[in-house]
């Protein structure tokens, strides 16, 4: 998978669970690689599993919180080189 696509596809994941939040909407327009999704409120403490979840169904990647540094998990770059990691040690 190209790293474009895996950004769309995780794009268009945030953007179905922000489904009645127009201001998130418009953040994720303009959301870089580098943009931290916790403190745009993007992802929760909640939501973050359904999205890792979303990641894993996407890449045929297992993400384990407990081996990764947690701030890899903040950015849609950081989740890429995650699975980037992963796929390299499978």
């Amino acid at each position: 998978m190209e790293s474009a696509t895996f950004y769309d596809e995780l794009r268009g994941s945030l953007l179905s669970m922000q489904p009645d939040q127009e201001d998130k909407r418009v953040v994720l327009e303009g959301l870089g690689h580098d943009d931290n999704l916790f403190d745009l409120g993007l992802v929760t403490s909640f939501s973050v599993i359904r999205m890792i979840v979303f990641i894993e169904t996407l890449t045929g990647c297992s993400l384990d919180l407990a081996e990764h540094d947690i701030e890899n998990f903040y950015t849609m770059r950081g989740l890429w080189d995650l699975v980037q990691a992963e796929g390299a040690t499978r």
